[in-house]
C-alpha cells in the first residue's frame, strides 16, 4: 500500500513542479511587460491594429492601467508561487517519510523471515 502512496506522492510532486514552472514562466512574461516603455507599447499596439485612433495621452492612460493590472497579477502569481513552493516542500517531506516507512517495513519483513 505504501508503494502506491509513494507513487501518488511522486505524481502529485511532478504536477506541482509543472505548475511551478508555468507560474515562473508567467511571472517572467509579466515582468517583461512591466518593463516595456510607453513608446514600445504604442509601437506594439499599432502594429497589431490596436490604438491606431488614440492620442498619445489616451495611449499613456491605457498603458498606465495595463501596468497597474500587471502589478496586481504579479502579486497574485507571486502568492500562488509561494503557496506552490510550500506544497512542493511538503510533498518532498511526505515522500521521504513514506520511503523511510517503506524501508523500515521491508527491513522488519526480512527479520521475520
Amino acid at each position: 500500500m505504501l508503494g502506491t502512496d509513494i507513487r501518488g506522492i511522486m505524481a502529485e510532486e511532478e504536477e506541482v513542479q509543472r505548475r511551478q514552472q508555468a507560474l515562473k514562466s508567467l511571472l517572467t512574461m509579466r515582468a517583461r511587460q512591466l518593463r516595456e516603455s510607453l513608446e514600445d507599447r504604442i509601437k506594439r499596439a499599432r502594429n497589431s491594429g490596436d490604438w491606431n485612433n488614440l492620442s498619445r495621452s489616451e495611449c499613456a492612460s491605457l498603458h498606465k492601467r495595463e501596468k497597474e493590472y500587471l502589478k496586481s497579477q504579479m502579486q497574485q502569481l507571486q502568492t500562488e508561487q509561494d503557496r506552490t513552493r510550500g506544497k512542493l516542500t511538503a510533498l518532498k517531506r511526505a515522500k521521504a517519510r513514506a520511503q523511510r516507512i517503506r524501508a523500515a517495513e521491508a527491513a522488519s519483513e526480512r527479520k521475520r523471515r
